[in-house]
């Protein structure tokens, strides 16, 4: 029997996916500078004219990469929302799990650095950058809202304060943990730990 032919829409998409797939690949293996648009429609296994049909230039292609790992977390953690209900030490356990799995995604972590260091030399890039990253503070802000009810007691300024230096904390655990690799237990311990401070006791 014949494989089902599909769709152009569908073929579409497959070859943004697997385009995005060696995107993700490349970049956190050799770093943004080094991989060209050649390199990564080759890898893929495509020309460069596919990448174009899917793609204006490169920094919308690595702007695609940031917005798809933010919806992923988003995603994850909309999941977590969902056992909000669970008693205190279920929903730890939980956050738990997620954070080392956050700490132990080397290729996204690597990635991050270079879309950072990118924006700092782009300003135009930068903008855009920018703009993607309020977007997915503005999710991670409803996301601690929903899981710790006191939080949203404390003054925004503070608030606002509070949140940067929760992501700040979380991505600069995580790049020690990529760099040393030892126990993953003792970052995720000292996240849990600045968590703590916010979260109802039961």
């Amino acid at each position: 029997m014949k494989p089902a032919k599909i769709s152009r829409d569908e073929k579409q998409i497959q070859t943004r996916n697997q385009l995005i797939e060696a995107g993700f690949h490349l970049i956190s293996e050799q770093g943004y500078s080094a991989v060209s648009i050649r390199n990564i429609s080759k890898y893929a296994g495509y020309t460069q004219g596919a990448f174009y049909s899917n793609f204006e230039h490169k920094e919308d292609f690595l702007l695609t990469l940031l917005k798809i790992q933010f919806e992923q977390e988003n995603l994850q953690l909309q999941k977590m929302i969902s056992q909000a209900h669970l008693p205190q030490a279920g929903l730890m356990t939980a956050l738990e799990q997620w954070l080392i799995d956050f700490f132990q995604n080397d290729e996204w972590l690597k990635i991050s650095i270079e879309l950072q260091l990118y924006a700092a030399r782009d300003q135009v890039f930068s903008n855009e950058y920018q703009q993607v990253w309020q977007q997915h503070r503005s999710q991670i802000l409803d996301v601690l809202l929903q899981l710790i009810p006191n939080f949203s007691a404390v003054e925004l300024v503070q608030r606002e304060a509070k949140l940067l230096e929760i992501i700040s904390l979380s991505y600069g655990l995580a790049l020690q943990y990529m760099i040393f690799k030892d126990d993953v237990h003792k970052y995720v311990h000292i996240m849990l730990q600045q968590l703590n401070l916010i979260m109802p006791s039961h």
